[in-house]
């Protein structure tokens, strides 16, 4: 999703998610010139910084783990 439609997900004003976005504060990336946010990173970022946070098992600690690392490119689907 693009930060506009990040920012009426989350009911957070837009300068507010940008800030957060370029100090790190917020999962996203910026491949080019505009962030790109994932809404299942967005969701777990809303958990871990609830308040009274309900404890993740290990299970789900190990998958928010490894699905942080699925949207990376893998070198053998590389073509030269």
């Amino acid at each position: 999703m693009n930060v506009e439609e990040a920012a009426d997900y989350l009911r957070m004003p837009l300068n507010t998610l940008y800030m957060k976005l370029q100090k790190g504060e917020v999962p996203g990336m910026k491949p080019g010139k505009r962030w790109v946010l994932f809404s299942d990173e967005l969701d777990k970022w809303l958990e871990a910084n609830r308040k009274n946070a309900v404890p993740l098992t290990v299970d789900e600690e190990n998958e928010a783990i490894l699905s942080s690392h699925r949207r990376k490119p893998n070198k053998s689907s590389w073509h030269d």
